[in-house]
């Protein structure tokens, strides 16, 4: 086992041979923030190749699981000379995140009780099970702010499908956990949090009882069966998410802030 590293908004625990990793930053509804992508760099860096880690269990603090993007923070506020590139940069370090999710060499299970937004929504189509209570939602709410699903786009076709994805973000409309369930969204729905745990030390004594250069073996193997160059597109996404953010983005993050609709909902 390796020193803890030390986080600013991920708590982290380990128990029954897993690492878990909770979103705990209540002030920003567990969004997306610069704290929480330098959180997930750390983890990534210190557990990857750790031993006494044989699973990632990635959950939120029990209210919600992620809000998505930080529009409340200075996150998707340009401050520099070169506003566009910053949010490249932005977009970048996000599709460092997700892809690091989906890579990991353990079987990561995402626990989602709460809200699943946008780029949270995204967090969870990166793990390989996901689990969820009957007071779990999701939506690709990206649109609705003038944003763009860009990262998370491939992770969340892999799960949904692309019929159902195009639906889905070209609407921005939010659904329950019973119908991302029929979706095949979320792999199980589980009555509450007791009967979360209890299938989790299921779950966790099977991936136990597999070897783990199998496993990660395993995931390299199926991760590359689609030829998907990650590389390639995360730039091509930075782009796209550097227009959005700072052409109808900004108008979509000052209606949020300042509660109201946006232009483009009233006209």
């Amino acid at each position: 086992m390796i020193d803890t590293p030390q986080m600013s908004v991920l708590r982290l625990e380990q128990r029954s041979g897993a690492l878990f990793a909770t979103i705990d930053d209540p002030a920003t509804r567990n969004a997306i923030s610069d704290p929480l992508l330098a959180d997930f760099d750390l983890l990534f860096s210190h557990y990857r190749a750790d031993p006494a880690v044989r699973a990632l269990v990635l959950q939120g603090n029990g209210r919600i699981f992620c809000a998505g993007a930080d529009l409340s923070g200075k996150t998707l506020g340009a401050s520099s000379d070169d506003p566009h590139a910053e949010m490249v940069e932005l977009s970048i370090r996000g599709a460092r995140v997700f892809g690091g999710l989906h890579a990991f060499p353990k079987p990561v299970i995402a626990v989602v009780e709460g809200a699943a937004m946008g780029g949270g929504m995204g967090l969870a189509a990166c793990a390989d099970i996901v689990l969820a209570s009957p007071g779990a939602s999701f939506a690709l709410s990206e649109a609705r702010l003038g944003l763009v699903a860009a990262q998370i786009a491939p992770f969340v076709v892999a799960r949904l499908g692309p019929a159902t994805t195009r639906r889905l973000a070209l609407t921005g409309s939010r659904f329950d956990a019973a119908q991302a369930a029929r979706l095949g969204f979320v792999d199980e729905l589980l009555a509450d949090r007791s009967a979360i745990d209890a299938r989790l030390d299921v779950i966790l004594t099977e991936i136990r009882a597999c070897a783990p250069g199998a496993l990660a073996a395993t995931k390299a193997l199926l991760n590359g069966l689609a030829g998907f160059d990650a590389a390639a597109f995360s730039q091509v996404a930075a782009e796209v998410f550097a227009e959005a953010v700072l052409g109808e983005g900004a108008e979509g993050i000052a209606a949020f802030k300042e509660k109201r609709p946006p232009a483009w909902a009233t006209t």
